[in-house]
């Protein structure tokens, strides 16, 4: 770099003096004089900002040495306390690459078939988890694969809570409680209400259904609302979405019509929930 900007400076100065030489005849000797004596200065105050600027070379070039040196002695500090062997590490690193493949494959899925496979973003959410026990998960490469993992899973998180429906054709011998069941849609037989509700204009009876009816599969809910499943309890649903359970009869006000009593909710009800 520095030779090249000599280079550039002497080419300058050697196109301006022949430009200089050439217009000498149309000059008077003072004027000549004079031209020649700024194009020296202006040489000497190249010369001299090179001199700085090579100067500041060498400088960062130690600061840069000296750099890559602390970095060596933290990696093998951390090396060291990690206890692994290269082997181990590479190991580690690409079983985190798979993952980091496999959730772009579910990134790339349209909704309503990530949807479908949700089982799959919790298996590598738990694989990840685990991967985080290990020592060598805090060597700075493997760190940084795990935030874009925990980054990306809670990208697909977000747009598996979207409300999205699918369609689904009965089949013989399906009912409300196989179809919840299925691990393509609820894994819970105790949603099947879910189901009647979403279609409710074309089942009479929950208890009867017919092959090659098609039916609105609906997966997840607005921002503003919670699914409940088996298990769950206003106090408990307060406590995830307000940090607080003591705030359970926020929730409970704003859905009485649905709610029969504080103390008992069931599978598949979609509660609102009022801002905190």
């Amino acid at each position: 770099m520095i030779n090249r900007i000599v280079g550039g400076l002497v080419l300058v100065l050697l196109v301006s003096l022949s430009g200089t030489a050439f217009a000498a005849e149309k000059m008077t000797r003072d004027e000549y004089k004079a031209k020649l004596a700024e194009y020296t200065q202006r040489e000497q105050q190249a010369t001299q900002d090179i001199a700085t600027l090579e100067g500041q070379i060498s400088e960062l070039k130690a600061q840069l040495a000296a750099l890559n040196s602390d970095i060596t002695d933290l990696d093998r500090t951390v090396l060291s306390k990690v206890g692994a062997q290269d082997p181990s590490i590479q190991a580690f690193g690409r079983q985190l690459d798979s993952l980091l493949d496999q959730l772009e494959g579910l990134m790339a899925l349209a909704p309503e078939v990530l949807l479908q496979r949700r089982g799959e973003l919790m298996e590598i959410e738990e694989q990840v988890a685990e991967l985080k026990i290990s020592k060598i998960s805090t060597l700075p490469k493997m760190k940084a694969k795990l935030d874009r993992l925990d980054e990306m899973i809670g990208q697909l998180k977000a747009r598996i809570a979207q409300p999205v429906t699918v369609d689904y054709m009965v089949m013989r011998g399906d009912n409300l409680w196989n179809i919840a069941k299925k691990d393509d849609i609820y894994a819970d037989p105790y949603m099947w209400p879910r189901l009647y509700r979403a279609n409710k204009e074309q089942i009479e009876d929950p208890d009867l259904i017919f092959p090659d009816q098609k039916l609105a599969i609906p997966f997840g809910v607005a921002e503003n609302q919670y699914l409940v499943t088996r298990g769950d309890f206003l106090f408990q649903i307060a406590a995830e979405v307000y940090n607080d359970p003591g705030k359970w009869h926020k929730i409970y006000e704003a859905n009485k019509e649905q709610i029969v009593e504080p103390h008992l909710l069931f599978p598949a009800q979609v509660l609102e929930i009022p801002s905190n």
